[in-house]
């Protein structure tokens, strides 16, 4: 059976017998007496099965090179499909990968050694103050929240004017925080001077509030959201002292607890245990479901800005550049999923620190170690000239923005600065966002309280 179709084999046909005609002489003596090559054209034209009637007329001018060229076309044609089916094969080996490890897969080791520029790729005008900043944690979003209460979401392959725009607050927001639930839905929450959090769900292009938490006295500082289980749950801070763990789909106030006795400014949680800063220069471990606290440590000078937790790095999904001094795996802090946590402060520094190991009794919470309750201070990093206020950790390197309007990029295997971006904003620096270990998009994000956000991208 053929496999082209009739009006191809035909179009084939007719070309094997245009150059049969092209390479027979014309000449009766170049051919045997027996022979005559009108015979012989015609013989071939219905052995080839041509319905076109001039395919076997002698007398029509041929083009003998049609068959040559045809061929040639052909070659080309197939070394094409031999490329387009390998790098099919390529892309379904990358899916089945991402199938079977989930999206920490994503990760490269080029990924993952990548650090911004010196020059934003695009910038995107927001009207005011730029507060907080977060990727959604799959697709090209950016959410970006201002001084002016408003939460904005921007597509980043077409930035022009926002995918999704809500005035969520009446005053200005001062942080929110980005969880995935499903495959094209996510909740947004924000905290906000007003005293209220906030949860917004993303779908089919709408911000639409499920939630207000309320409780907190004072302004709320910072916000935190992340998976328990199979639980949603927010951790809040405030100026009024207290740290608040909610559940977002009743919107109960699970656990409140004073880890401080000034302003608390910064949070972070892994699992059962928050990190937190405050205004009165420390550091504190807590165990949030009973609010007992663990340790802390003192060093700065003036009050803190922001807290991030290190979180270990699973041995088995470890790429190299992932890893780094802090975050290497340690069976001993395994069970508290962290050892080292850094603190940006308007000291103009970023410490980094070793947290004590609470003592661990089966059925029972932690309790605090009695031998050791002070963090232990591994390395100071300095360079900037004015607070720091942001900090993220992408592989081994440490990113951290400042009010001297610039960005720097440390490693943490040396702890020298591999880059500065000088002049980052045309205000403050007040918020920057990158991918941690997981899934590794080349992209970084900064806002400014000039109302711009900037987009550095590979």
């Amino acid at each position: 059976m053929s496999l082209l179709p009739p009006d191809q084999r035909q179009s084939l046909h007719k070309c094997l017998l245009s150059y049969v005609q092209s390479q027979i002489p014309r000449s009766d003596e170049a051919l045997p007496t027996s022979v005559n090559a009108d015979d012989v054209i015609a013989i071939l034209a219905r052995w080839l099965e041509i319905d076109s009637p001039d395919g076997a007329n002698p007398s029509k001018t041929s083009d003998g090179s049609l068959l040559p060229r045809k061929w040639t076309s052909i070659v080309r044609l197939q070394r094409r499909i031999i490329e387009l089916e390998r790098s099919i094969q390529e892309l379904s080996e990358e899916n089945r990968t991402l199938l079977e490890n989930g999206p920490a897969s994503v990760a490269t080791t080029s990924s993952l050694k990548w650090i911004p520029r010196e020059r934003s790729n695009f910038n995107i005008n927001c009207g005011s103050s730029v507060t907080s900043a977060k990727l959604h944690p799959e697709l090209p979003l950016i959410f970006v929240a201002t001084d002016a209460g408003l939460l904005q979401c921007y597509d980043l392959m077409n930035y022009s004017i926002p995918v999704a725009s809500i005035q969520a607050h009446m005053r200005g927001i001062v942080s929110i925080d980005v969880i995935s639930v499903q495959e094209s839905e996510c909740f947004v929450v924000t905290a906000s001077k007003d005293l209220h959090c906030k949860v917004f769900r993303l779908i089919d292009s709408q911000l639409q509030l499920i939630r207000t938490l309320s409780g907190h006295e004072h302004v709320v500082s910072q916000v935190k959201i992340w998976r328990h289980g199979t639980d949603v749950l927010a951790a809040s801070c405030s100026r009024d002292l207290t740290c608040k763990i909610w559940n977002i789909s009743n919107g109960w106030c699970l656990k409140s607890f004073q880890p401080h006795t000034e302003w608390i400014r910064s949070i972070d949680i892994t699992g059962e245990y928050a990190i937190t800063g405050s205004n009165d220069c420390s550091i504190r471990l807590s165990h949030w479901p009973t609010g007992r606290g663990l340790s802390f440590g003192v060093g700065h000078e003036f009050p803190i800005e922001r807290v991030k937790i290190i979180p270990l790095l699973d041995p088995k999904e470890a790429l190299e550049g992932a890893q780094n001094p802090y975050n290497a795996f340690s069976q001993d802090y395994s069970e508290l999923g962290f050892s080292h946590v850094v603190s940006t402060s308007r000291d103009n520094t970023i410490r980094i620190w070793q947290v004590p190991l609470p003592k661990f009794v089966a059925h029972r919470p932690p309790q605090p170690n009695t031998s050791r309750q002070h963090f232990t201070l591994v390395t100071v990093l300095k360079g900037h000239t004015s607070w720091v206020r942001d900090v993220c950790i992408r592989g081994s390197f440490l990113i951290s923005c400042s009010d001297d309007r610039t960005i720097r990029v440390w490693d943490l295997n040396t702890t020298n600065v591999v880059r500065i971006i000088d002049k980052a904003q045309e205000g403050f620096v007040n918020c920057i966002y990158a991918d941690s270990n997981g899934l590794n998009r080349q992209i970084l994000i900064s806002g400014g309280a000039e109302g711009k956000l900037k987009v550095f991208i590979k």
